[in-house]
């Protein structure tokens, strides 16, 4: 009775910590870039694309090719990529489980849903089976044509964009359709919990991929177990779980709520490779411990960008529109990776950034007048050069 009683406040303690951390990202995310909107990208803190894991992603063929970052990304973003897929190979998807702002939201609606229903509706098999393969469709569309355009292009159509801004004058023209997806997203999560998840969201279908790698899984005692079901009817991704031997689904989100459901102790347990175990607390504190190290440690060296200051304004100059980047100028005179001269930007737009009349760029480098307005990335070989080349020239210019 002792153990029972033990291991009861044990799965309590583990909802509540998971709610708290939720809590914690979702407001903290949120007052975070309502603060830059409110600052009109010309304040302090960093806006919604700085703090975007999936925008490391989408920068990271920029990156691999010498480009530089894309227009409105940042290290930031590929530090929390980074610690999203830690977090994927130590425990599945546990970023979206505990961590996900996103996935927060549509946990707060899903709750409030299961007590205006009385339960929790699950899609029809047939139906959920097909339209769980979109989101990896979603994920190959839009990174394919972010790194062919060189730009945000899921940022328009991205719901959590849209909740940061919510505030904007431009919600309507700019993110009318992200907006759209928002509130789909958090209705369909009134009846079907998680619906963004399951269905739509690119980030989750990479760390789905990723989880087939994980060091941490769900396993099920099938002599402890009472086949009571109640592990199926507390995962709000549907898996199934009171028949499985090991929870080895691509939609598990490591909430853990399937483990600490369970009445009997030791039936569900978080295992390692070798047997050793782990209590649904320890496992979700563990992963969470792992971003925070990543995103401290990274924030007392400088390179993470929580403010738009330094380089975070050098790599926003001369982009202001969405309130998303600096006014023109800032930085001009920098160079190498903090300078505002990126390899998706065209000799015009550098011209107009800078001042130096477009027709030096023409006779320096040997660009014909059509071609000055193309990204520098897609003609650099053509004509020999580089962004690199270009960006010391720009800064040896303007110190003239």
């Amino acid at each position: 009775m002792t153990d029972g009683r033990a291991d009861q406040a044990s799965r309590k303690r583990s909802r509540w910590a998971r709610w708290i951390v939720l809590g914690v990202v979702l407001v903290g995310m949120t007052a975070i870039v309502y603060s830059h909107q409110k600052a009109q990208g010309g304040g302090r803190w960093a806006g919604v694309d700085f703090l975007c894991p999936f925008g490391g992603l989408e920068t990271l063929y920029s990156l691999l090719t010498g480009d530089g970052f894309l227009r409105r990304t940042a290290a930031s973003s590929v530090i929390l990529l980074v610690g999203m897929l830690v977090m994927a190979v130590a425990y599945r998807r546990s970023f979206c489980g505990n961590l996900c702002p996103l996935g927060a939201l549509q946990g707060l609606f899903g709750a409030a849903g299961r007590r205006l229903l009385r339960r929790r509706l699950i899609v029809p098999r047939a139906i959920d089976r097909v339209a769980r393969y979109l989101k990896y469709a979603v994920l190959v569309f839009f990174a394919v044509w972010t790194w062919q355009a060189a730009e945000l292009v899921l940022r328009p159509y991205d719901p959590w964009v849209a909740w940061a801004h919510l505030t904007s004058p431009e919600l309507l023209t700019s993110y009318g359709i992200g907006l759209a997806v928002l509130i789909v997203s958090l209705a369909g999560s009134l009846a079907y919990e998680r619906f963004f998840c399951k269905y739509l969201c690119p980030a989750g279908a990479l760390l789905g991929l990723l989880s087939r790698v994980s060091f941490l899984n769900i396993r099920r005692d099938a002599d402890a177990c009472i086949d009571c079901g109640r592990c199926d009817k507390a995962c709000m991704m549907n898996v199934e779980v009171a028949t499985a031997d090991a929870v080895t689904s691509t939609e598990c989100i490591s909430c853990n709520e399937c483990v600490n459901a369970c009445p009997v102790p030791g039936a569900l347990k978080v295992t390692a490779p070798g047997g050793a175990r782990a209590t649904a607390l320890v496992a979700t504190g563990a992963v969470v411990a792992l971003m925070v190290a990543i995103v401290g440690v990274t924030t007392l060296t400088g390179a993470f960008d929580w403010r738009m200051e330094g380089r975070a304004e050098a790599r926003g100059a001369g982009h202001s529109g969405g309130g998303e980047g600096q006014s023109q100028g800032e930085g001009q005179g920098q160079g190498g990776s903090d300078s505002p001269i990126k390899g998706w930007m065209s000799f015009a737009d550098i011209a107009a950034m800078t001042g130096i009349p477009l027709q030096e760029f023409s006779a320096e480098w040997g660009v014909p007048a059509e071609a000055l307005g193309l990204p520098m990335k897609d003609v650099k070989d053509r004509y020999g050069f580089s962004p690199e080349d270009v960006r010391a020239w720009v800064e040896d210019r303007l110190a003239e």
